[in-house]
């Protein structure tokens, strides 16, 4: 069965999601559910907010990594999802 992006991207947004972005390892984006502006700002915003986030855990456990981190607003909520081959960020909002 071959992969439907539009049909995930119509159901991700009838639960509430606004953006999916996929990047490397590196933090540079391999694919993005918005435009490229948009794109660039979250992602030029919430890479170095991410990477201090793991570097935080690390100074405290060296033997520990952050997979996963959420951060909510009155407005939406940010998933981020930490991997060793890409990095998931998905921008939820909130249902009225």
């Amino acid at each position: 069965r071959s992969y439907d992006d539009e049909a995930f991207v119509k159901l991700f947004a009838k639960r509430g999601g606004r953006d999916i972005f996929i990047l490397d390892a590196q933090g540079a984006p391999l694919r993005s559910t918005c435009s490229a502006k948009r794109t660039f700002m979250f992602v030029s915003n919430l890479k170095p907010l991410l990477f201090m986030a793991r570097n935080v855990v690390r100074d405290l456990d060296p033997s520990n990594d952050i997979t996963f981190m959420r951060i909510r607003s009155n407005v939406g909520e940010i998933h981020m999802t930490l991997g060793h081959e890409f990095v998931l960020i998905i921008i939820q909002r909130f249902r009225k």
